[in-house]
């Protein structure tokens, strides 16, 4: 059986989209998912089973009356992308400073090159296959990537701080 990670985007920010977890697990239940297993209340989960980002956005606007953008990876192909952290040492030494971003597609050719003009000083990222890594030492709230990492990339992203990513990878492997 295949497992799969999905993370939804802008879940239970800011008073919006509200979806308790118990009710994420149940609509991805109800779409023959097994062995679900959710990670905090901003939209990670862990399952056995075939189904399809539509699919899961699909079951969550029946369940909470919202459809979420929804990222959808094997957990073997997160374990590869998390592999290739290039900020693996700030990521063991601060999980809150390396942000791991996935990619909806292919970012515009000029897309890398923005995002190192508003870059700050102390922050980097590295573009690697469908993921964007962040290191942002002071902080993702003030960092100017992230504010507007979308816009520059010509993609839809959603991101997971270095501790979140670590904890799905365990969850995805705890069976």
């Amino acid at each position: 059986m295949t497992r799969s990670i999905a993370l939804l985007r802008g879940v239970n920010v800011g008073g919006r989209n509200k979806l308790p977890m118990a009710q994420f697990a149940s609509a991805l239940e109800g779409l023959g998912c097994s062995n679900v297993r959710t990670y905090i209340q901003s939209g990670n989960a862990v399952f056995d089973g075939v189904t399809s980002a539509a699919d899961i956005a699909a079951a969550v606007k029946k369940a909470a009356g919202f459809a979420p953008r929804v990222f959808l990876t094997s957990a073997a192909a997160f374990r590869k992308i998390a592999a290739a952290n290039p900020f693996a040492k700030e990521a063991a030494a601060n999980g809150k400073s390396v942000h791991l971003f996935l990619l909806d597609g292919a970012p515009t050719a000029d897309g890398a090159a923005a995002l190192g003009e508003i870059k700050h000083p102390r922050e980097d990222f590295a573009i690697l296959g469908g993921a964007l890594f962040l290191l942002t030492p002071e902080g993702v709230a003030g960092s100017k990537i992230a504010e507007k990492i979308d816009r520059a990339l010509g993609v839809n992203t959603t991101a997971r701080n270095w501790n979140t990513v670590m904890a799905l990878i365990d969850l995805a492997e705890a069976g």
